[in-house]
């Protein structure tokens, strides 16, 4: 007899039973799935706050950058919200990781990205009757963009400003580039149009005023060029017209302002006749100086001024950096919660080889408005154009004081 027929029967193995069956497939699927997303995730967003960071070191210092801040300002924060969103689909410490990715990737461009706070203030500010109204507006190659060229006149009128800053008033030959700009000679029709207004005019800008004008000075890039310098050359170099205004007792400076664009969007920089680092170079020189050139004409001028135009930048681009530093933007008097004014919807006539030329995307804004001095902005609009222009319209009533 042995041991085991005294203990009886031997006692059972420990642990779970053995039912022969694994986790099913479909868990095991889903489970690597979750962590490559993870991981793809934390990529996306590891990804995206290395381009933040450098756009951020970029802009306004290196003339490359304006490839890098041509994402919508509001992509800036869009894209690391979306991201932080989808974290929560991770799972583990990917999920930590990839929010907190998400959050870092934030850090670099909340404060570029043209989100206006202050339209979440309760109420409209009052505009009293004796405020000054002005209408600034690039109108798109004055009278070419449309089959009415009389059409952008009736809507102005029917503005009834006190002032119009018009830029890209010239004729523009689609496909020449930077030689194909030509001046239109209308005074005569303005004047009628706009009877006891005064009209001052230099390359592309025209200042229309119910104020009478005192002086006009130059400054700047457009100061150096030799009095027969040709019409391109005018257009290429003279940016700001300033007019200085009698409002009531007061001296106002009125800056119309168009920026250099940083790219034309009828060249493509891979023509083998195109050197892109000298483009590129050129123009990035040509808006340092014109924005910089506004910004010593505003530091030696002690009249109440307006500043007002398409800069060609966004919230996101440094250029606008050293204006800010002056002035101040007239955007917290709107109630735009994100105020777009460019690539809107246009009846364009222009024949372009890039087929993203005249598609409407108003995804960005190029147009702004600053005051420096004792000025008081009531109220600050973005209205629409009426299908005239793919810019819209800026509207601005203030009062000195």
């Amino acid at each position: 007899m042995t041991i085991d027929d005294i203990a009886g029967s031997p006692a059972p193995a420990t642990g779970p039973p053995l039912t022969g069956r694994s986790e099913p497939r479909w868990r095991r699927v889903a489970r690597a799935l979750r962590r490559w997303y993870g991981w793809l995730l934390i990529a996306v967003a590891v990804l995206w706050l290395g381009y933040n960071v450098v756009r951020r070191a970029a802009t306004g210092r290196w003339h490359w950058s304006i490839l890098l801040d041509a994402v919508p300002p509001v992509f800036l924060v869009a894209v690391p919200l979306l991201l932080l969103g989808l974290s929560a689909a991770a799972c583990g410490p990917r999920r930590r990781w990839a929010a907190a990715l998400a959050l870092a990737g934030l850090l670099p461009g909340i404060d570029q990205s043209g989100v206006n706070l202050h339209a979440l203030r309760p109420g409209d500010r009052p505009v009293p009757a004796s405020a000054v109204h002005v209408v600034s507006w690039n109108t798109n190659y004055w009278g070419m963009s449309n089959d009415d060229p009389q059409a952008q006149l009736r809507f102005l009128k029917r503005l009834d400003a006190d002032v119009y800053l018009l830029q890209e008033h010239v004729i523009w030959v689609p496909g020449t580039g930077e030689i194909g700009y030509h001046p239109i000679r209308d005074d005569a029709r303005l004047q009628a149009e706009f009877p006891g207004y005064h009209i001052v005019r230099r390359s592309e800008l025209v200042t229309i005023s119910r104020f009478p004008v005192v002086a006009t000075p130059v400054f700047g890039p457009a100061a150096q060029l030799p009095p027969d310098a040709p019409f391109n050359q005018v257009f290429s170099r003279d940016k700001v017209l300033r007019t200085d205004l009698r409002v009531g007792d007061s001296t106002v400076s009125v800056y119309n302002v168009h920026v250099t664009v940083p790219t034309a969007i009828d060249l493509s920089i891979l023509r083998p006749q195109v050197d892109p680092d000298a483009y590129f170079r050129r123009k990035f020189d040509w808006r340092q100086a014109e924005v910089q050139g506004l910004v010593d004409d505003l530091q030696a001028n002690p009249n109440p001024s307006i500043i007002s135009g398409d800069f060609n930048a966004t919230s996101s681009m440094g250029t606008l950096d050293p204006l800010r530093a002056v002035a101040e933007d007239a955007t917290t008097a709107s109630r735009h919660l994100l105020p777009m004014s460019w690539r809107f919807n246009a009846p364009m006539t222009f024949q372009w080889d890039n087929p993203l030329a005249g598609l409407p995307l108003p995804f960005w804004r190029i147009d702004w408005t600053f005051t420096a001095g004792p000025v008081t902005v009531h109220r600050y609009e973005l209205a629409s154009a009426e299908y005239l222009s793919d810019h819209r319209p800026q509207h601005l009533w203030f009062s000195v004081g």
